[in-house]
């Protein structure tokens, strides 16, 4: 057995359960005909990484201000940086970066912008 088939098991068993680093959150994505799905997702929701990586993009360095990992099963497609996911369903988070980390993406997400009247919250 090779090392790559022994990862997968680990990754479910440890990283994605919600007993040990993974929690239970809910999302609203874009359904790519002009409305939205909503579900919940097991995920890694780690806001101490974003702190301490930079995501490189065309106008300069930024930090994140969340990294989620999240199983390729929940997604149609590879997201795309510069897309919004929301999670709360309300709540918008704009993609910054997408890396495809086997089974799953590592999403670099940043809140900064805000629905007409509301302020963007950290959940």
């Amino acid at each position: 057995m090779s090392l790559r088939d022994q990862f997968a098991p680990d990754l479910a068993n440890v990283f994605e359960n919600t007993d040990e680093f993974a929690t239970v959150r809910e999302f609203r994505i874009n359904d790519g005909a002009g409305g939205f799905t909503v579900f919940q997702a097991s995920v890694v929701w780690d806001e101490e990484q974003a702190k301490r990586q930079p995501v490189v993009a065309v106008h300069g360095i930024f930090l994140g201000s969340v990294i989620c990992f999240i199983e390729h099963k929940y997604l149609p497609r590879m997201p795309l940086a510069g897309e919004l996911i929301y999670s709360p369903a309300n709540v918008p988070w704009e993609i910054m970066d997408v890396t495809d980390e086997e089974s799953c993406y590592k999403l670099a997400l940043v809140a900064y912008r805000s629905q007409p009247g509301k302020l963007p919250v950290a959940a």
